[in-house]
């Protein structure tokens, strides 16, 4: 099925284009303050993931794509940077506007402390495994951050990326696996795996996988988010005359 990849970047764009043009969110009145940040993560994953594809860590199976590629990525793969954040940073707006009490407020500074030192100590054991090393030696320094500066609105954050894990598993599993569910919850044997969108080298990876996907995709996708709620809360901070890091 050469649209799949495709498929999956449109299904999950889908639901949260509509809903922008919510009167109460309206994240459609939003967009001057997302458009501007994605485009500079964009270049920035599309930079590490061009240098990682021509390394052979990850790759794309051809059967799955449209065929158009640019850099050496399908472009699929560009959409994908396009579509995950975009429902991510309206998800985010959406809880942060009818989320009143947030179950994380009071527990954030406690999470960031705890993926400090997971992310800390995944740098360390898989310093050799330039996926797993990367993608958690940057979601380190992103934690640290947050702590250093303290930032306020960081129970905003962690609630989204519990709200989307779901979600998310899901996607990637369709990525890495199509029929994901065939696979056991949690596993390291990536060889039952038959058939997959992308594909890793088993090597640059903590070789664990919920069901299809590298539970590296999950340090890779909270920094994507996390990227973009930086920015994004920035922008609209500054439009406001208020700090970047208040709630």
């Amino acid at each position: 099925m050469s649209g799949l990849y495709l498929a999956v970047d449109l299904a999950v764009l889908a639901i949260p284009l509509l809903l922008s043009f919510d009167k109460r969110v309206h994240f459609f009145g939003q967009w001057k303050d997302f458009w501007p940040v994605n485009i500079g993560v964009l270049i920035f994953f599309i930079t590490w993931d061009v240098f990682f594809t021509e390394w052979g860590i990850w790759g794309f199976n051809p059967d799955y794509l449209l065929g158009p590629e640019w850099l050496g990525l399908p472009i699929e793969e560009w959409l994908f940077f396009i579509c995950i954040p975009y429902a991510s940073v309206f998800t985010y707006a959406t809880l942060k506007h009818y989320v009143r009490r947030n179950p994380f407020r009071h527990s954030a500074i406690t999470l960031n402390m705890a993926a400090i030192a997971i992310t800390a100590g995944l740098s360390y054991w898989y310093s050799d495994a330039w996926y797993t090393f990367s993608a958690s030696a940057l979601l380190c320094v992103f934690f640290t951050w947050s702590a250093v500066n303290y930032v306020a609105w960081s129970h905003h954050l962690w609630i989204t990326f519990f709200v989307l894990l779901t979600p998310f598993i899901i996607t990637n599993g369709v990525l890495t696996g199509i029929t994901f569910w065939e696979y056991p919850l949690l596993h390291n044997d990536a060889s039952q795996i038959q058939d997959s969108i992308v594909w890793y080298a088993g090597e640059h990876t903590t070789g664990w996988r919920i069901c299809s996907m590298p539970v590296d995709d999950l340090i890779y996708g909270f920094l994507l988010i996390g990227l973009h709620i930086v920015g994004f809360e920035a922008l609209q901070k500054r439009r406001l005359g208020l700090g970047p890091y208040s709630d």
